[in-house]
This record gives C-alpha cells, structure tokens and sequence, in this order.
C-alpha cells in the first residue's frame, strides 16, 4: 500500500534571541525564576523521534546523547536535527533528556513498530515520551484506520505521552497520521497557521489542536510541548504523591491543556458541545501552570469533602456521577479539562493480533454552584458527544462553593486537572493590558 510521508517542515530561522522570549512566553522563564537550581529539566526520561525523510536522511545530530536508529543508518537530518535539539537539546526545556530511539516514519508505521495491516501486535514502547513532527498517510482509509488504532492501543498499553503535530498552513486538512489520534496530544502554532477543520479519518469532526505553541512551524511546535512533558514526568517521578503520574497519559494530557493560556488569542472561544477553539485549542503551552497543577498533587472525588482549588486527578467513573467541591475567595480565572483514552481491543484471537477494534466513552464535565455538599444551579457544561476531552474556562468565577461533576459511563478511566487563578485588580488588568500592547510592538 502507498504511503506519503513529509517533514512537517524543512527550514527553521530562529535566533537564541527569538527562543528567549519563547521561553518568556511558555512560563518556563517564569518557572526557573520560582525553583532556581531545583528546575526540572527531564532527567531520568527516555524520549522516541519518528521523522520522515528528508534528502532519504532522518537522524538528528545532538551532541552528547544516546540516539539509536531503530529504521537503520542514516546520516544527518536538518530537521531532524532541529526537532531533537527542542525535544532534548539545549533548545528545548528538556535538556537532560538522554536515551532517544529515532524511527524512519515510514518503517514506524509499517513493519518496524505499529505493524500495520499485518496479525502482529504492536511494539512495546519502553520510552515514555514519543514525538512526530511529520505527515501523511495511505492512499487507504482502512490502512489509516488500522495505523490509528494500532497507535492508540500502544498509548493506553504502554502510557508513553505522544505528542503529534498539525501540518502547516490554515488552509490545509487535518492529516490522517497520526493527527487524527485520540489518545495523543495534538500541537499546532500559536499563530494559527495549521490544519484546521476537525478529525477527517476514524471519527471526523474532532476538535485538534489540542495545544499550541510559539514556534515558527509545527514541526518544532511539537517538540516544545513533548519538552514540558518530559520536565513535568521527571517531576513525577521524584514525588510519591504523583505517582498516577507517571504511566498514565490522560494525567500529563490534561495538565498541559488545564495549565494552557487563552490571552494571547481575542478569538478564543469554546461552546458547550465543542470544548477547544477550532484553531487554538485550550490555548498556548505554559509549563508554569502546568507545573503549578501538577504538583499541587492528585486530589480524590468526594460527596463530603473539598479538594483544593488547583490539582487533578485520575480515576475510573462510578455510578455514573462523580463530584469534585471546592472553593475559590474572591474573583478567579478557571480552567478544567477533562480527559480520556479511548480504547482499542484485538479483534483476533491469540496468538495473532489485529482487526482492533474501537471503543470511546461518553462523558460530560459539569460545574455547578454549591451549598455544603449539595448541588445547586448549573453554571456551566462541557457535554461533547464526539471529543475525549471536556473543557470548561471562565474568566470570572465568583466568590463561593462550587462542584464539578463527571457524568456518564461507569468504569472509565478519567483524568481530571483544574486551576484557579485570582483575577488582578482593574489596575493590574490595565498595567497587564499595557504591558501586552508593548511586548508585541516589540515582536512584531
């Protein structure tokens, strides 16, 4: 079967210059300000590269790392070379990254990893990050299907974070591979410049991106964030309290997108049936909040008792409505996600593998106001029928009780992440506001 594959990009032209204020941008700055020598920088990590070919070459060239060639010998990518460099170079935010496996995406998809259209299970992954700056796919919907599956099962088996990027340009398709994932994050530009349009392949009309963030092209969008999520999985795992952390993906998922930024977009908007904006998603990746949430530790649900106003948590839904309580003082910005795998199961019978097949639960977020541990007025709602993700963001909570709940399914596995933030003083909002207005004459 026919593949087409591409570099989700070719040429880069960043100065050390322009990536300080990215770093400004993300939180990282902001980050390193707050814990000093004690900032995480992906220690402990394994990461995996899939990249097509460029000039038939797909290795990146970082000095000081352990990179294996999983599709054979290959010299020097430019691109390549440029992903790994943010992804666990001294570009990216990740730069203690050590061990990296680098497939070739064609033989990735094909007979070295995912197995397409054959009766062998998929790979284990061993690595716990896994990033793709590339696109394309068959001339088949059922090979893409079946790539898909293939792709998400590995993801709930083996809960490695993946991160995967939109193809460049706002007025092309969302491509089938591997953007049309469920269980993967999907990156684009803060600037807007990628595929839009919703899922096309496996169930179409999904909201992607999930997250974006302030590179010049996808393919060097994706790294950064696959970065921050080796910076919050080291985090993990030097803390008992977020071991569910650790090999669940849902978690580093749904804290990236809870900890995302919407100021940066006057067009960002969400509807009760579609949880992210079209084209920004939950907004631009901030590795400070999402720091913030993460360690601010998993918090159970209860009928009887609060968690606090930022956390998260991973669970498996019960009789079918489940509830969080908690309370903000004063006004505060909210932003919650909610998050889930959807699950892939062989259709064969053993020893052979293959025919997987689908299953997605449908759950809704809720938030309600609160009086003790009663319920009261519906504030707000998150009820897609197609996404795995539910989001629900307010930029004016008041004062008071509040709830959210998780209604649907019983026995799905969930992860939860939420975070208030005290909204500033009219005068603040108007230094902010200044303040903005200068730092973007100053990029333009």
């Amino acid at each position: 079967m026919r593949k087409i594959l591409t570099a989700l990009s070719l040429l880069l032209f960043v100065s050390p210059c322009a990536f300080a204020t990215i770093k400004d941008d993300i939180g990282y700055t902001d980050l390193q300000a707050m814990l000093g020598a004690n900032t995480p920088t992906g220690a402990g990590i394994n990461a995996t590269m899939v990249e097509a070919y460029v000039d038939s070459k797909y290795a990146p060239s970082v000095a000081g790392k352990t990179i294996n060639l999983m599709s054979g010998a290959s010299n020097p990518s430019s691109h390549a070379t440029t992903v790994g460099n943010l992804l666990f170079g001294a570009t990216g935010i990740s730069p203690a990254v050590d061990n990296i496996n680098v497939w070739q995406a064609g033989n990735f998809i094909g007979s070295g990893f995912l197995k397409t259209n054959s009766t062998t299970e998929p790979v284990v992954e061993t690595h716990r990050i896994q990033n793709h700056s590339w696109a394309g796919g068959y001339d088949s919907v059922s090979s893409n299907t079946d790539a898909l599956r293939r792709f998400d099962y590995a993801i709930q088996r083996d809960g490695f974070v993946a991160v995967v990027g939109l193809n460049n340009g706002s007025s092309t398709t969302v491509p089938a591979l591997m953007c049309n994932s469920y269980n993967a994050i999907i990156v684009g530009r803060s600037d807007g410049n990628h595929s839009r349009g919703g899922t096309t392949v496996d169930g179409t009309g999904r909201v992607v991106p999930h997250i974006v963030a302030p590179e010049s092209t996808t393919s060097y969008a994706t790294p950064l964030v696959g970065s921050a999520a080796a910076l919050l999985l080291e985090t993990a795992d030097a803390n008992a309290g977020l071991a569910n952390a650790r090999h669940n993906s849902e978690v580093i998922k749904s804290v990236l997108m809870a900890g995302a930024t919407k100021s940066e977009f006057l067009t960002w908007s969400r509807t009760q049936t579609r949880p992210l904006d079209s084209v920004y998603g939950a907004g631009e990746l901030n590795i400070l909040n999402s720091y913030n949430i993460l360690v601010a530790g998993e918090q159970e649900k209860s009928t009887s008792a609060t968690v606090s106003s930022t956390g998260w948590d991973f669970s498996t839904t019960t009789s079918g409505s489940d509830l969080y309580f908690f309370e903000v003082t004063d006004q505060h910005e909210l932003s919650a996600i909610l998050t889930w795998n959807r699950v892939i199961t062989d259709g064969y019978s053993s020893p052979s593998w293959g025919n997987p097949q689908s299953s997605l639960a449908n759950l809704d977020l809720k938030l309600y106001s609160a009086d003790g541990f009663v319920l009261g007025d519906l504030v707000d709602q998150s009820i897609s029928s197609i996404d795995n993700v539910e989001h629900i963001y307010s930029t004016y909570l008041a004062a008071g009780r509040y709830a959210f709940e998780i209604a649907g399914v019983s026995g799905a596995e969930y992860s939860l992440a939420w975070q208030t933030i005290p909204e500033p003083t009219t005068l603040g909002l108007l230094a902010v506001s200044f303040f903005a207005v200068i730092r973007r004459r100053r990029n333009a």
